[in-house]
């Protein structure tokens, strides 16, 4: 069985899509790997994959309660690697 986790260790591991969602957009003419987006960031890859899919769930949450978003992340695949890139909304 896994141990709990502290509240900081939660914290920063909630704060990773906002890590990775802030590089993007600030950004956008790229699409990044989850590689290149770790490089950046000093997060792991696994994190980050598991980060994007979380904030995948989360824009068809809003897409379907009809909340609007300022931005979204596209993904596409390219050879087996997924690239993310932050598109504006607005």
């Amino acid at each position: 069985m896994t141990p709990p986790i502290d509240a900081a260790e939660f914290d920063a591991h909630k704060d990773l899509t906002s890590v990775i969602t802030q590089y993007l957009c600030r950004n956008t003419d790229k699409g990044f790997s989850s590689k290149e987006i770790a490089q950046a960031t000093g997060l792991q890859e696994p994190d980050i994959a598991n980060a994007m899919l979380k904030l995948g769930l989360s824009d068809v949450a809003s897409m379907l309660s009809g909340r609007k978003k300022k931005f979204r992340i596209d993904d596409v695949t390219v050879n087996g690697v997924v690239y993310y890139r932050c598109v504006s909304l607005e």
